[in-house]
């Protein structure tokens, strides 16, 4: 009976002591004095950690050559691309630039197809039938502006640590077709890696829209072209 009430006045003392600590303990952030003491302690309750860009790009040039490939534009070709560009950092979050791209067109399987039915029409003689309308970009000019708002660092398979920026842009220019000239818009996001203080790469993809006109036999018709551009460069930084 004597073990019994020690036990119970144990278990009854241990509670009172719990509830005490715990009415103290949420009673610590109503606390100002304490509060006030713990700021004077470590007055930067947030701490931002950045990783400074090693490469230098404060009033440098970036020569480039490009490659790639367009998705859209007319159904029945498929383009690829090789261009140049150059891009003068103004810091090492802002560019601006300029690009050149040259296009190689041909006609597609789809293409190849449509246009061997429309000689085989005219062969035989047959007269209600349309070819056909097709116009391809021959080259491209744009001036962009690149704004560089994310980068860092990454290991490259234990040999080396390089930089880079996930990179977003836009801009305007010209497209030369092979029915004319049409004004050209572009928007985009890409990733550069800044391997050294010279050598450098970028993979990008943008859009790009234009329009171009076709002739289908009957008369010119206008088309709104929606591109895909996706493109690989290396470039060197003056």
């Amino acid at each position: 009976m004597k073990r019994l009430s020690l036990v119970l006045l144990s278990l009854m003392a241990f509670n009172a002591w719990s509830d005490d600590l715990s009415g103290k303990m949420n009673a610590l952030g109503a606390n100002k004095e304490l509060m006030n003491k713990a700021r004077a302690i470590d007055p930067q309750n947030r701490v931002r950690v950045v990783q400074n860009r090693e490469v230098d790009r404060y009033y440098r040039f970036e020569l480039g050559i490009n490659y790639g490939m367009a998705a859209g534009g007319d159904p029945y070709v498929d383009t690829n691309v090789l261009g140049g560009q150059v891009d003068f950092h103004i810091t090492p979050r802002y560019s601006i630039g300029a690009r050149y791209l040259n296009n190689s067109n041909n006609l597609n399987a789809e293409g190849k197809k449509v246009f061997d039915a429309s000689e085989r029409e005219a062969a035989a003689g047959n007269t209600n039938f349309r070819r056909p309308g097709v116009d391809y970009a021959k080259d491209t000019w744009l001036g962009v502006a690149n704004w560089y708002p994310i980068y860092g660092k990454m290991n490259l398979f234990d040999a080396t640590v390089s930089q880079f920026d996930i990179y977003f842009l836009g801009g305007a220019g010209q497209v030369n077709l092979s029915s004319g000239t049409s004004p050209v818009y572009t928007a985009g996001a890409g990733v550069g890696v800044w391997f050294t203080q010279h050598f450098a790469s970028r993979l990008e993809a943008r859009w790009q829209g234009y329009t171009d006109k076709v002739y289908d036999g009957a008369g010119y018709q206008q088309r709104n072209i929606d591109q895909t551009m996706l493109t690989a460069t290396v470039s060197f930084l003056l």
